[in-house]
């Protein structure tokens, strides 16, 4: 295989996912909403990673959800309005014949979400709650049997595993696509 051969392979594979994940980006925005639901290996999932993350209105309550892997994983749901800074939300995938690729998304400036809903399985990073309640009640439903809320909560270099990720309104100032190629 020539080496062009193998560039224009390469360039016609980025450019078919770009196109993709751009176009389910245009139509969340006209459905009224901005929704990625990208799994990653193992069980599943797409990873976020950010500088800091300021968040008011946080819920969690518990549930089981799918992912690329599997049909049901214990996850958390969690509703808030966050302003992010040094936002990275990447997805590694393995392409047949290419090897790994990474699909990220950046913004250099602060990030201004409302109304988002994030289903997880795994958050790491500081944490500085205010005015934080954990309830547990008798429910034959195991959503209703635990939650947590917070009016403020103050997230010190995330790093999360999500599912699904939904905002009724996102800004993405210098947002920024790039695929990438992993060793």
């Amino acid at each position: 295989m020539t080496l062009l051969t193998y560039r224009r392979k390469w360039f016609w594979t980025c450019l078919t996912i770009s196109l993709t994940v751009l176009s389910l980006i245009v139509s969340g925005l006209f459905a009224g909403g901005v929704a990625a639901a990208v799994p990653i290996a193992g069980i599943g999932g797409f990873s976020i990673e950010a500088d800091r993350i300021v968040i008011t209105d946080f819920k969690l309550l518990p549930k089981v959800g799918p992912t690329s892997e599997k049909k049901a994983v214990p996850q958390v749901a969690t509703q808030m309005d966050a302003k992010i800074r040094g936002l990275r939300l990447y997805k590694d995938l393995h392409m047949p014949g290419q090897g790994k690729v990474r699909i990220l998304v950046t913004a250099s400036g602060e990030v201004i979400s409302k109304g988002m809903v994030l289903d997880m399985s795994k958050l790491t990073g500081d944490h500085d709650f205010k005015k934080l309640t954990i309830k547990e009640k008798t429910s034959n439903d195991f959503r209703q049997k635990f939650g947590m809320d917070a009016p403020d909560l103050v997230l010190t270099n995330p790093k999360m595993r999500g599912h699904y990720l939904f905002n009724n309104s996102i800004s993405l100032p210098g947002m920024k696509l790039e695929l990438k190629k992993l060793d």
